[in-house]
C-alpha cells in the first residue's frame, strides 16, 4: 500500500555542535542555529550520544528554510518532537502554516494551530479536545515524545508517546505552505522571546504524500496491453497540457475545487457519512489492489456510496464547482484531444455495471447497511 505520509524533515541534533543536518530521504531541510552557542548542543539526549539542543536563550532557535519543493504543497501535515521541558509558555515549532506550542494558565497544555486556504485557521488542544477523562498536561522534567496531525481534510489529533490525547473532527481546508519565512524550532518565528525553555532531542515532520494516488493506481495488477493503454493515455494528457499551459493551470485549479467542494459537502453531513466514505475507500483499495476492478463487489462499492450520498443530500450533478469544470472551454478543449482509455476492459466493464444499475438504485433508494 502506498505510504500516506512523506518524511520531509528529520533532525537528530547529534554530531558537530551547531551543525543541524536533515536526515530525511531528500535531505533538503537542514537547519541553521540562530542565537545558540555550541554549548547549547548537547552530546546526550534521551540516550548517551543521541544529541540534543537546549533552548533557554530567549532568542535561541533553529531556522529551517522551506523553499524546497516538498514544502510548496502540504495539504496535510504531521509532526513529532522528543523533548523535556520546564514549566513555561513557549513555541516548540512555529511557522506561517502551522504551530506547535505550550499554552495555558498552568503552562503545560499542548496546542497545535494550522493555517488553511484561503483565509481560515484551525486549532486543537487537550483542554477542549481531550480523548481521555482528564486533559493531558506535558510533564516537566522527563523526556516525552509529542506529536500533532492535520490530515488536510476532516481530522486533527495530538499525541503523547504514541497515544492519541486529543482529537477534533470537522470540515477543514488544506494546510497551506509555510512560505519564505521558513520554520522555527524552539522559539517563535519572528519575535523571539517565546523560547521553548527545555531540550529537544529529535524533530520529525511529514507531509501528506502527494504521490500516494499514483502509487495506489499503479499497484493494481494489469496485463501488458492495459499498462500500455494507460501509458498512452497519460502521455496524451501531458502532451495536451504542454500545448495548452494556461488550460493546464486552470483545470488543475478547477479540479481541486471540485474535490474540495464534494469532500466538504460529504463531511458536513456528519459522522455516519464520514464512516461510510471511509469504509467505501478501504473496500475500493482492497479490490483495486487485488485486481478485482470489474467485479460485482467493486460496482457495489460505488453504487452503495452514491445511493447513500444522494440520501444525505450530496448530489454531484447539483455541485456548482463540478458544473463550472464541465462548462469550462479548457475542459472541452483538452477532452477533444484525448483518446478515451476504453482499451482498459476491466474499467469499461465496471463503468457499464455502475451506469446500468444506477437508475434502478436511485428509484428504489437502495442503500447497503
Amino acid at each position: 500500500m502506498a505510504e500516506l505520509w512523506e518524511l520531509i524533515c528529520h533532525h537528530t541534533y547529534g554530531g558537530i555542535p551547531g551543525v543541524v543536518v536533515d536526515v530525511s530521504p531528500r535531505a533538503a531541510s537542514h537547519g541553521q542555529a540562530v542565537g545558540l552557542d555550541d554549548g547549547d548542543f548537547l552530546a546526550d539526549g534521551t540516550a548517551p550520544g543521541s544529541g540534543a539542543v537546549r533552548f533557554y536563550n530567549q532568542d535561541g532557535r533553529i531556522r529551517v528554510p522551506t523553499e524546497a519543493i516538498q514544502w510548496q504543497s502540504i495539504v496535510g501535515i504531521r509532526g513529532e518532537v522528543t523533548l523535556r521541558r520546564q514549566p513555561s509558555l513557549g513555541f516548540i515549532i512555529d511557522s506561517d502554516a502551522f504551530q506547535f506550542h505550550v499554552r495555558g494558565n498552568s503552562l503545560d497544555i499542548p496546542v497545535a494551530w494550522f493555517s488553511n486556504h484561503p483565509k481560515q485557521y484551525a486549532e486543537i488542544s487537550t483542554v477542549f479536545d481531550s480523548v481521555g477523562p482528564q486533559p493531558y498536561r506535558i510533564p516537566a522534567g522527563p523526556w516525552v515524545t509529542l506529536g500533532f496531525m492535520h490530515d488536510g481534510f476532516g481530522t486533527m489529533e495530538l499525541y503523547a508517546d504514541g497515544q492519541v490525547i486529543a482529537r477534533r473532527d470537522g470540515v477543514y481546508g488544506a494546510v497551506k505552505a509555510p512560505g519564505g519565512a521558513g520554520l522555527s524550532i524552539g522559539n517563535a518565528l519572528r519575535s523571539g522571546g517565546l523560547s521553548f525553555n527545555g531540550e529537544i532531542d529529535e524533530v520529525k515532520v511529514w507531509r501528506l504524500n502527494p504521490r500516494r494516488i499514483d502509487d495506489e493506481f499503479y499497484a493494481r495488477p494489469v496485463d501488458r496491453e492495459t499498462a500500455e493503454c494507460w501509458r498512452r493515455f497519460r502521455g496524451e494528457i501531458e502532451a495536451a497540457f504542454r500545448r495548452h499551459p494556461d488550460c493546464a493551470k486552470q483545470l488543475a485549479s478547477l479540479v481541486a475545487q471540485v474535490v474540495e467542494s464534494l469532500r466538504r459537502q460529504a463531511i458536513a453531513q456528519g459522522p455516519e457519512t464520514q464512516s461510510r466514505m471511509l469504509r467505501a475507500a478501504k473496500e475500493y483499495n482492497r479490490l483495486w489492489r487485488e485486481g478485482q476492478v470489474d467485479s460485482p463487489e467493486m460496482a457495489d462499492v460505488f453504487l452503495d456510496l452514491i445511493g447513500w450520498l444522494r440520501i444525505a443530500g450530496v448530489a454531484p450533478e447539483d455541485n456548482a464547482a463540478l458544473a463550472a469544470l464541465q462548462a469550462s472551454p479548457c475542459w472541452q478543449l483538452i477532452l477533444g484531444e484525448l483518446t478515451p482509455p476504453d482499451c482498459d476492459r476491466q474499467l469499461m466493464t465496471l463503468l457499464s455495471m455502475v451506469i446500468g444499475n444506477l437508475g434502478d438504485r436511485r428509484r428504489n433508494q437502495g442503500v447497503r447497511v
